[in-house]
């Protein structure tokens, strides 16, 4: 499977030339606009965290009420096959998921306490991590797997260009989202924003905050949560170091 880095930016001068070409417009038509979603989408299901095999970081989790706590949170990749692995790892509990070209992604959750873990389907995706803002779902990126997808127009996020994908579940589970918006940075494909609804009302904002530069490419270093309903926020932080030799 490609080895892509989500919200990856790269900066070199091949890309900045390629920057300067005029961009295909989005299409007008319906149609055409959801072959261009699924596109996209299938596209960016591969997507991982950070480009490392294995890296150590932080949740750091701001309650709705100020209470702080810090959670620290090992993310590990691997190929099995066809398929992707990635694990984060809490003392808090430990969640693998398994990403697999043409299949549904597989959740399993093991808490604390147990020997194996728990294959997690449906509303149970809703189920939030270490106690985090962040579902089961959030961190496998679940909504690209919505059989509903559509590139619905372009604009400028983090002074980037980018396509606004929009995407649907075919049936708003308990305490699921309706609908997902996504900004895509047209050249690298990378997810810079994304926003989570109920019906209306923005309930969730993703957005990379920071990032940092590891032989020539650049990495994120912080995501941010933001929960609009309870003012909660939480960060992902990274400790990004070169790969050793």
């Amino acid at each position: 499977m490609k080895r892509i880095s989500l919200f990856f930016i790269i900066t070199t001068l091949a890309q900045t030339a390629e920057k300067a070409k005029p961009l295909p417009t989005v299409p007008k038509d319906i149609a055409a606009q959801k072959a261009m979603g699924v596109a996209l989408a299938e596209s960016l299901r591969g997507m991982r965290l950070v480009n490392q095999d294995e890296i150590k970081g932080n949740l750091r989790i701001r309650k709705p009420r100020g209470k702080r706590e810090n959670v620290e949170v090992t993310f590990r990749v691997k190929v099995d096959g066809a398929t992707q692995v990635e694990t984060f790892e809490t003392a808090k509990g430990t969640l693998q998921i398994r990403k697999t070209p043409g299949k549904s992604t597989e959740y399993f959750f093991t808490a604390p306490d147990a020997k194996e873990g728990k294959k997690m389907e449906g509303a149970e995706l809703n189920q939030v991590f270490a106690g985090s803002d962040f579902t089961l779902g959030d961190l496998g990126l679940e909504f690209l797997q919505w059989p509903n997808q559509q590139v619905i127009g372009r604009a400028l996020r983090l002074r980037e260009t980018c396509n606004i994908l929009l995407s649907k579940p075919e049936n708003v589970l308990p305490g699921g989202y309706s609908h997902m918006k996504c900004w895509v940075e047209i050249h690298n494909r990378a997810l810079l924003c994304v926003e989570a609804y109920r019906g209306t009302k923005r309930v969730k904002l993703f957005q990379a905050k920071s990032f940092k530069k590891l032989e020539d490419e650049w990495q994120l270093r912080e995501l941010e949560l933001r929960n609009d309903v309870t003012d909660a926020r939480t960060q992902i932080q990274f400790d990004l170091r070169a790969p050793r030799k």
